[in-house]
């Protein structure tokens, strides 16, 4: 029985890993705090200055990106998940601003609280990013979309400009702490919206499994991480220091995952896809089905006219703003399922070619039906083949032989084909053809009485030319038969097999040329429609029991 399919960060070894990797921090943060000598300070403006500013400049990239794709697909979510990955940009950026030491001169409350401040805005936007969007709620959020982005960035620009100018109350001298007063109490409640914004991210992932998913509950949870070091460090001690880390984990965490997506898609569209709201995908969906239909028609209209298919790939490009190199897969792709159909249709006429049209339609149908096997059917079986052809054949050249054959089977076979038989077999001059099998003919043994008079008037037409060429005696019978496929793993045939069958070709030796000689079976079976005189109740070879037989002569009226 196959395993149940878990999501990666539910299958019980990765869940390990991750939680191993999200508890490391607060295990190294818990060991620095409980034995001070290990929290050493390290005051170093230049490197806090270029670290912090890199890990904003990743955050403006993604959430710049991110609030492109949310307008182009009108996405609530996208949107505010964009607003969270800003803020944290923008105040990250007034952080490593007011540095000390590097373009303001002196240490500055500013310093200290334009990354706590960052923090809790943007986990305003990513707890309301969380909830359900879907409808109203998310229409009313897209249409505060310009004031909220301005709205957040006015607030920004003005702390910033309060911080640089050395304004109060952003210049006041600071405390050992980043936060602290009523500051704590904010930070606090960063650290629980952080949380509650990842569960419910997380309980996304467990609907519908994405990478792009875990890397958003990862970056919440390790910017609850950072906030709490926030809350607890020292200013420039290793604890401090540890929630910088953190936040370029996060970011870059967010990023990584971004780019590894790209890589797969070579593109960016459809980067972010998996973030967005079950509306969003299902009208994503949608559009590809649209395509797939339009790429089906294309491909449709290709088989009709041979045209190409590259205007609709570049269309389809276009459309999904695809790289060039994805065009030229779907084109590939598009071409691939055009020469696959024509291979089917090749194989298709070499399988009528070799076999019967209804054993080769089956197969192509249900290739399953070419397993081993089969199943007691009743069916008629036609035997035929030709009297005198040992004797005939010693007298001529082999190309008169085959000549010969060609032409009684060319009249022949389509007499068995167009009454719905099938022909099996051929075994030099003879030939086994079924009815009932596999198509189900409730009056099978009537067609093959009536294939079997069509071939002797078909095969009399050709003779009267060939006064020398021998003719065929035709035996037919009804009764049930093992029908299916027989041989092995590596060969194998249509056939039947059972006592009915080997009636039909004990009756066909008993037949003279030109007669169709039938059994009791066939005879009832076929009722009023046929004229068969009685031959009495023959002997037939490698049987116990007589065989009563019957010559036909015609069809009734």
């Amino acid at each position: 029985m196959p395993r149940p399919y878990l999501p990666a960060t539910v299958q019980p070894v990765r869940a390990a890993v991750w939680l191993v990797h999200l508890a490391l921090p607060l295990a190294g943060l818990w060991l620095l705090l409980a034995v001070p000598s290990t929290d050493v300070s390290w005051h170093d403006s230049h490197s806090h200055f270029w670290l912090v500013l890199a890990v904003a400049a990743v955050n403006v990239v993604l959430g710049v990106r991110m609030g492109a794709v949310a307008r182009t697909r009108a996405d609530a979510r996208l949107l505010l998940v964009s607003l969270a990955f800003l803020a944290s940009a923008g105040f990250l950026l007034l952080h490593a601003l007011a540095t000390p030491g590097v373009l303001v001169h002196h240490p500055s409350v500013g310093f200290d609280l334009s990354q706590p401040v960052g923090l809790a805005v943007a986990a305003v936007f990513a707890l309301v990013s969380s909830l359900d969007l879907e409808g109203a709620r998310g229409d009313a959020v897209l249409r505060s979309r310009r004031p909220l982005q301005i709205g957040l960035w006015l607030l920004i620009l003005g702390w910033g400009a309060v911080e640089l100018l050395d304004l109060p109350p952003l210049n006041a001298r600071p405390g050992p702490r980043d936060v602290q007063g009523p500051m704590v109490w904010v930070t606090v409640a960063t650290v629980g919206l952080y949380l509650i914004a990842a569960l419910r991210y997380f309980a996304m992932h467990r609907r519908k499994p994405a990478a792009m998913l875990i890397s958003i509950v990862t970056a919440f949870t390790l910017l609850a991480e950072a906030t709490v070091a926030v809350l607890l460090a020292k200013k420039w001690a290793l604890s401090w220091w540890e929630w910088h880390l953190l936040l370029a984990f996060a970011f870059g965490f967010v990023a990584y995952s971004a780019y590894v997506q790209y890589g797969r898609e070579g593109g960016s569209a459809g980067i972010f896809d998996a973030i967005t709201l079950d509306q969003t995908a299902r009208a994503i969906r949608a559009e590809y089905g649209a395509a797939l239909e339009e790429l089906t028609t294309a491909l449709q209209e290709r088989e009709r006219t041979g045209t190409a298919t590259g205007p609709v790939a570049a269309r389809l490009a276009e459309r999904f703003g695809l790289t060039e190199g994805q065009t030229a897969v779907l084109d590939r792709a598009a071409a691939a399922l055009s020469a696959e159909r024509e291979l089917s249709r090749t194989l298709g006429t070499l399988f009528r070619h070799y076999l019967s049209p209804d054993v080769a339609a089956a197969l192509l149908a249900d290739p399953d039906q070419a397993a081993l096997g089969g199943e007691v059917v009743e069916v008629t079986a036609l035997f035929a083949d030709l009297r005198g052809f040992t004797t005939f054949s010693e007298g001529v050249e082999p190309a008169e032989i085959v000549r010969m054959l060609n032409r009684y089977h060319g009249v022949a076979v389509p007499c068995i084909l167009d009454n719905g038989g099938t022909v099996v077999q051929f075994v030099g001059d003879a030939l086994l053809a079924l009815f009932n099998a596999p198509a189900r003919q409730p009056d099978h043994a009537l067609r093959a009485v009536r294939a079997a008079l069509a071939m002797q008037r078909g095969v009399d037409a050709i003779a009267a030319g060939h006064p020398e060429w021998p003719r065929f005696r035709v035996g037919a019978n009804t009764g049930p038969a093992l029908v299916g496929n027989i041989g092995s793993e590596q060969l194998r045939g249509f056939n039947a097999m059972g006592d009915a069958v080997n009636v039909a070709a004990r009756l066909q030796t008993l037949a003279e040329p030109g007669q169709v000689v039938i059994g009791e079976a066939t005879r009832l079976a076929a009722g009023a429609a046929i004229v068969a005189q009685p031959m009495g109740d023959l002997t037939v070879k490698g049987r116990v029991t007589t065989v009563r037989a019957y010559a036909v002569t015609g069809l009734a009226g």
